[in-house]
């Protein structure tokens, strides 16, 4: 009995040792191969993962090109709509209400603009008279009438309305001139203007003007009636008759000056007249004669003047401020004209005097001469004909005379016009001042007209301001 259970023992050992020998070794190659497996499935599962992002990276523009169109969410974007609507009309609805506001306010606006545009034409309709009589006045001063020569009244037609009448007395030369360029003035501001002879009427709705011009008198020396006598000789008939002159109310001479004094004066608006153009020339004094180009006498005055010995300017037309309403004449420079056509102006003006000049000056001319760049323009072509120019000085604002310098021309200014108001003891009075100042100030360049009552007044003045050591002397003189 206790054999066997030995044996049974020994036996059962074995086969334990054995079953677990086979059991280990089989367990070790079971778990390497699951080892195995689950590799392979991870590397299969982990390839897969990466094949279908990268497929659906691939695809993913495709299916959002594909889903818009698929989609058919009709009942939602019409829910949308009309939860949208709703806002959108209350919206409509404010915004046509501020249309109409807007509406309102500009025709609001519009309202009191025409109310202020009425007041402003009402307060106009008084303003209208003043500026229309600043034209005139100013077309005046363009042709150089002084205020003193123009006379205005204010008087009441039969109808009760106020006419303002202007008397103006210039000389005949300036006359046609004078008239022309009013009647086109108040053309151009709308009157109805009826012209005959030396006299204007130009009326409208809202005034009246009456202008009329008249020649200065003549008469420089009045005579006294003189007892009849019988002198012996002529010489005493002479001196009876020149003791007899009486003179008008004549200014008073200027003192003798302790040394003498230098004055020049040029004559403007030659080549009107030739029998004024012979009376000028056959003064002993050396005044200085401007001549017009293109005017009937042009030539033959700058002639005359020549084989007197006189100084010979051409007198420049140029536009005045109250151009257009004044003509300036033929061969003036207007404004915006281009510096070829000015060349071929300044070329006529001096080819038709006829002879070769000293110098020119400006006439009228104060809308060019206060422009810089067209005094430049003027200058430059001018300079092949002549170096010396003297600058009229027909507005206070003239730029001429700097121009003049920077060109290195010689250069002079009108210090004093002595003939703007047209009677003889005006001019005289004037001449007389031109001397004064000439003591006073320094030699001075002054500007007259050829003109009956100029020269009336030229041949009175000149010797009796000799013999106070006043001296006339030529314009390029005093030209520098």
């Amino acid at each position: 009995m206790a054999a066997r259970q030995t044996n049974k023992r020994t036996s059962g050992k074995k086969t334990t040792t054995r079953r677990k020998s086979y059991k280990s070794k089989s367990g070790s190659k079971g778990m390497f191969l699951g080892l195995g497996l689950i590799a392979l499935l991870i590397g299969l599962i982990s390839i897969s993962i990466m094949t279908i992002s990268g497929s659906k990276g691939s695809k993913e523009p495709e299916q959002i090109v594909k889903i818009i169109p698929a989609e058919k969410p009709e009942e939602k974007k019409q829910d949308e709509k009309k939860v949208v609507a709703v806002p959108k009309k209350e919206e409509q609805k404010q915004k046509a209400e501020k249309r109409k506001e807007e509406k309102q306010k500009e025709e609001q606006k519009v309202v009191k603009k025409e109310e202020k545009q009425e007041k402003k034409e009402s307060k106009k309709e008084k303003v209208v008279e003043e500026n229309i009589s600043d034209l005139i006045r100013l077309v005046l001063y363009d042709h150089e009438i002084s205020r003193s020569s123009v006379k205005e009244t204010i008087k009441k037609n039969s109808q009760g309305k106020e006419v303002l009448n202007f008397d103006i007395t210039c000389d005949e030369n300036m006359q046609k001139g004078v008239t022309s360029a009013i009647s086109s003035l108040l053309r151009k501001k709308g009157y109805t203007v009826k012209q005959s002879g030396k006299e204007i009427a130009a009326f409208s709705k809202k005034d009246e003007y009456n202008i009329t011009l008249k020649s200065p008198i003549k008469e420089v020396v009045k005579k006294e009636e003189v007892k009849k006598v019988e002198p012996k000789k002529e010489e005493e008939k002479k001196q009876v008759a020149e003791t007899k002159k009486v003179q008008p109310n004549y200014p008073p001479l200027p003192s003798p000056a302790k040394k003498q004094v230098k004055f020049a004066i040029l004559l403007d608006d030659g080549g009107n007249s030739i029998e004024l153009a012979k009376e000028f020339a056959a003064i002993k004094y050396p005044v200085g004669i401007a001549i017009l180009p293109h005017l009937e006498h042009t030539k033959q005055t700058a002639q005359i003047a020549k084989e007197a010995g006189k100084v010979v300017f051409l007198h420049f037309p140029m536009a005045p401020k109250s151009y257009p309403n004044t003509d300036p004449g033929k061969g003036a420079v207007l404004p915006n004209m281009p510096q070829l056509i000015i060349n071929g102006i300044v070329k006529e003006n001096f080819e038709n005097i006829g002879v070769q000049v000293d110098g020119f000056n400006n006439h009228m001319g104060s809308g060019i001469t206060e422009d810089a760049v067209k005094m430049q323009q003027i200058l430059l072509a001018s300079k092949q004909y002549t170096n010396r120019f003297v600058d009229s000085r027909t507005t206070a604002a003239t730029q001429a005379f700097t121009e003049c310098k920077k060109a290195g021309y010689r250069c002079g200014e009108n210090r004093l016009f002595i003939d703007n108001d047209n009677s003889v003891e005006a001019i005289l009075a004037k001449i007389y001042e031109a001397a004064e100042k000439s003591r006073d100030e320094g030699s001075i360049i002054a500007i007259g007209h050829i003109r009956p009552n100029t020269l009336q007044a030229l041949k009175i003045a000149l010797p009796e301001l000799e013999k106070r050591n006043y001296k006339l002397v030529s314009v390029t003189s005093l030209t520098n």
